[in-house]
């Protein structure tokens, strides 16, 4: 009986991490650069972004920053990324570096994200090849 109500309690915990770790925006962000979806990555645009991709740099709305990490991503093929440092302490802003991976090369990836009516949005985006 005592190891039947630890399993329940062990289960219970795990769906609860798991669901906290669901709503994490830089988890759900780092996703989309590994699978290379712009689409569901532009949810979490702001109306406009700052967008550095390689050696173009410029403030682009929200539509126009989804299609230029498109061409980014098909002409890439991203395989993979993940956290290499984040901050997320902060009520206003959160910051993260990716490390993203391609088939050919690696890329680091910069975010900013600024509070909007208590939602976290993507304001700056910086991609540079790694060395």
């Amino acid at each position: 009986m005592k190891s039947a109500y630890l399993i329940l309690i062990l289960l219970a915990h795990l769906n609860l991490q798991a669901a906290f770790k669901a709503d994490d925006i830089i988890d759900n962000i780092t996703h989309y650069f590994a699978t290379g979806n712009s689409k569901e990555l532009s949810i979490y645009f702001s109306s406009t972004v700052s967008l550095s991709i390689l050696e173009d740099n410029n403030t682009y709305s929200k539509n126009q920053a989804e299609i230029l990490l498109q061409n980014f991503f098909d002409k890439n093929n991203c395989r993979g990324a993940k956290i290499i440092h984040r901050m997320d302490t902060n009520v206003s802003n959160r910051y993260a570096v990716l490390e993203m991976f391609s088939s050919t090369r690696k890329f680091r990836v910069s975010l900013s994200l600024k509070n909007f009516n208590s939602k976290f949005l993507i304001t700056d985006i910086r991609i540079d090849k790694t060395k």
